[in-house]
């Protein structure tokens, strides 16, 4: 701690006051869509009094300025005076947090009783050679009695003394051996537990190896303990994304289970352990106020009378402003809307994500199959529902589409407004075919006066259905159309469309109908264009 207490000793001091130093860890968390607000907390304990306290803890991020102009101090019963901060020549080596001491004292206690089985096996294997230096003596032994001078019976009774000395013997070296054997048996799952431990540490040791030094003079009207906040932004270091899974449930009511959750990913240069985990649609650093509006200024002046000059406007200056992506445009609340996970979450510091589950939802859906026979040889299983939520599914690069549990496709799904009518389309109905046909085409000069051109063209859709249930078709065409006198369109069909301009968009025709298993049906389309002589056709 000698560096820290350099430290200490480069900053302002208080007259008579006392420093205390305090540990802080995350406890919680808001991840926008780029960078969060990250809330550190620690336990205090000060008497009465003016003193200092030197939070430990806080990593140096890339942004370090914005990281230190952000910091907001919070303590009950303390009033702050200053806060002070230095993020160079910072003695971080001399910060060890909680869990990284955690981990080296399990490492400790594992390597303490790898020691220990080993020396029980040793102990063991001690015995048997023992044991292995009696038989050998026994052994020697005996031939020496047996080549002596000395009567049989004397001879037996050595002899059957050297046996059983030799099998207590051997029988001790067998069982020390078996000993040694079944104790180094825990070697294994020690050695296991031990690489474990030694790769919970390796998790905890890429964390950022500087640290800002924060000091916070405060004053104690009374002894007063209880637990401080610091709370600053990092820029750039977090970041998070929707996803969704939209598992249609068919049947004779069909329904869709919306299920969100989640990506979140941070590079803050510490691991986050059981904190509280925000994400919102805010984003701190982008516009704040309304963009200033710009004054158009115009101006005449005489023509020349040599030439004559086209009228041009006046440019109109536009200031761009730069905006990151920020769904809280179309948000219920305004201002953005915010989620808090329910329990608690730990996410380690580095290049990678983890998906977090939010909830989920069900909706009755109306389902249909839904053919674009100039696009698609084959119809799409589609659901047309209403958006659960009061607040917008906000677009995502990461859905998933279930039938049945079954998935069947992954792409980004669009923005749906709060309590908005949308369809989704489940994947391909490879048993509705589809088959577009130009049946006829004629262009060209109509008789040897006419100034007029014309074009004729005769479609025909046919459409099948190969499975062995009833499928209801909604299905989509489109004619021309001219927004000019001179161009005049015509068109027709059999049968009639039960729609035209669906969605506001002109010339889109739609067919509903019922197909049951087997059943074919034709949509014959005759559009028919004249425009002047010596234009030309777009």
């Amino acid at each position: 701690m000698k560096s820290l207490i350099y430290s200490l000793a480069l900053l302002p001091t208080l007259l008579h006051a006392e420093t205390f130093t305090i540990e802080t860890n995350v406890s919680a968390v808001t991840v926008y869509p780029e960078g969060a607000q990250i809330t550190r907390t620690g336990a205090f304990d000060v008497p009465v009094g003016r003193h200092r306290l030197v939070l430990l803890g806080t990593p140096k991020s890339d942004d370090v300025g914005h990281q230190i102009a952000t910091m907001q101090f919070r303590a009950d019963g303390l009033s702050q005076t200053a806060l002070i901060s230095r993020y160079a020549d910072v003695p971080w080596r001399d910060y060890v947090g909680e869990a990284v001491k955690k981990v080296e004292e399990r490492i400790e206690d594992i390597e303490s009783r790898i020691q220990s089985v080993e020396d029980q096996a040793d102990t063991a294997r001690l015995k048997a050679q023992a044991a292995g230096h009696t038989i050998a003596f026994l052994t020697n032994l005996g031939r020496n009695v047996g080549s002596a001078e000395s009567d049989p019976e004397n001879l037996r009774s050595i002899a059957r003394m050297v046996g059983d000395e030799t099998l207590d013997a051997e029988n001790t070296a067998q069982a020390a051996e078996l000993e040694a054997r079944e104790t180094e048996t825990q070697l294994a799952e020690l050695e296991a537990e031990l690489e474990t431990a030694h790769a919970d540490l390796a998790a905890l040791v890429p964390e950022a190896d500087e640290r800002i030094f924060i000091a916070v003079d405060v004053i104690a009207e009374e002894d007063t303990n209880g637990t401080l906040s610091l709370s600053y932004l990092n820029y750039e270091t977090a970041s998070w994304q929707p996803a969704y899974v939209f598992d249609l449930k068919t049947g004779n009511t069909p329904k869709v289970l919306i299920k969100r959750s989640v990506f979140v990913a941070q590079t803050t240069g510490e691991d986050w352990n059981d904190i509280t985990l925000s994400v919102s649609t805010l984003q701190p650093d982008d516009q704040s106020t309304a963009s200033r509006i710009r004054t158009k200024r115009r101006s005449i002046r005489e023509k020349p009378k040599t030439l004559e000059e086209p009228v041009v406007e006046a440019p109109v200056v536009v200031e761009e402003t730069a905006r990151s992506w920020n769904p809280s445009a179309a948000s219920v609340q305004g201002t953005g809307t915010t989620y808090t996970l329910p329990v608690p979450i730990s996410i380690s510091s580095g290049y990678g994500a983890a998906e977090l589950e939010l909830d989920s939802m069900s909706q009755p859906v109306e389902l249909f199959a839904l053919a674009n026979p100039s696009r698609d040889d084959t119809a799409y299983r589609t659901a047309r529902f209403t958006n659960p939520y009061a607040q917008n599914l906000i677009s995502s690069e990461y859905a998933r589409w279930h039938v049945d549990g079954v998935l069947v496709a992954i792409d980004a799904s669009p923005e749906i407004g709060p309590r908005e009518e949308v369809e989704l389309g489940f994947g391909p109905l490879y048993a509705l075919t589809l088959k577009h046909q130009i049946l006829g085409r004629r262009s060209g000069d109509v008789g040897l006066i006419s100034r007029s051109n014309e074009r004729v063209e005769r479609a025909q859709i046919h459409i099948e259905n190969l499975s062995d249930q009833t499928w209801p078709l909604r299905l989509l065409e489109s004619v021309p159309f001219s927004e000019q006198d001179d161009l005049n369109i015509t068109w027709s069909a059999n049968p009639s469309p039960a729609e035209e301009n669906v969605d506001n968009r002109r010339g889109v025709l739609a067919w509903e109908m019922e197909l049951a298993p087997g059943q074919a049906e034709t949509i014959q389309i005759e559009t028919e264009l004249n425009w002047p002589e010596g234009m030309i056709l777009r």
